[in-house]
């Protein structure tokens, strides 16, 4: 399965891809960023990606143009903040559209849905959901990832008050949350391959995401409507979360879904940005 929800995003384009990069717009700005699994040519003119206003390059951005420390990007009704940083991410992930328009139908029908959002980043889908009428726990490991989802929630017009943020790990904190017997409607996580906790504790997706995602399915509600993982930069296999995921939930009503996260191109050629697999109650 191919999910493509940026299609919706009119400030993000995937302009095109090849020789080791994308092109993307993103708002009124053209940024290109280097992505290793680009291994094809390039659909554009070399014209076209000369007029870039800047290129993540030797690890550092080369301005032609000189962008500002931030500017926002609309989806819908939500606003969002990027930043060009070291590290060549601008803060946002269009690709993800496609799972904050999902969560949304699916709480139909419920007052105040609670959601826990694991590794959390910037807080797009907290955001989105909490506009939406939903309670989000957002969970995190980063205060400036945090600090960066809060400037987020501030932009959209919602109270301080409106999220619960963590400050955590998040292995941590879901099996405090079951000694709690705390429950959710809607479980969403984008675990990376390998990472610290703020104590330093150190996170391997193949180690210790089955114990996640055994207590990730303890802690959904009678009520439960979906459960959501993202994967980037792992070399687990989305048929491989799928079967990981299968095992968790086996005995709850649903379908489970996997696939691969994707943007399409002016050309119409596809690229894969990561892996998902989820859960939806009937």
């Amino acid at each position: 399965m191919y999910l493509n929800g940026a299609e919706d995003f009119a400030d993000f384009e995937l302009i095109d891809s090849g020789d080791d990069y994308r092109l993307e717009r993103w708002g009124a700005f053209v940024l290109a960023r280097p992505d290793p699994q680009v291994i094809w040519k390039r659909s554009e003119p070399d014209e076209l990606w000369a007029k870039a206003d800047a290129i993540f390059q030797d690890d550092t951005w080369r301005m032609r143009t000189e962008l500002p420390e931030h500017w926002d990007l609309k989806f819908k009704d939500m606003i969002l903040r990027a930043r060009p940083m070291n590290f060549k991410h601008t803060g946002i992930f269009p690709e993800q559209a496609a799972n904050w328009s999902l969560m949304s139908d699916k709480f139909t029908g419920i007052a105040q849905p609670r959601v826990l959002n694991l590794f959390a980043y910037t807080g797009a889908s907290s955001v989105w959901l909490t506009k939406r009428g939903g309670f989000v726990t957002h969970v995190d490991a980063s205060r400036p990832a945090i600090g960066w989802a809060k400037e987020n929630q501030e932009i959209n017009g919602l109270t301080a008050d409106s999220i619960r943020w963590m400050l955590e790990d998040a292995a941590i904190f879901v099996h405090k949350e079951v000694k709690r017997g705390a429950q959710y409607e809607g479980i969403i996580m984008d675990p990376p391959a390998f990472g610290h906790g703020p104590t330093g504790k150190i996170w391997k997706f193949n180690e210790q995401m089955p114990k996640l995602l055994d207590n990730c399915v303890k802690l959904l509600s009678p009520d439960a409507r979906f459960l959501i993982i993202n994967a980037y930069a792992t070399n687990t296999s989305e048929l491989a979360i799928q079967n990981l995921l299968e095992d968790a939930i086996r005995g709850r009503a649903g379908t489970i879904e996997a696939g691969q996260l994707c943007l399409r191109q002016r050309s119409g050629r596809q690229l894969s940005t990561g892996i998902f697999a989820r859960w939806i109650a009937k």
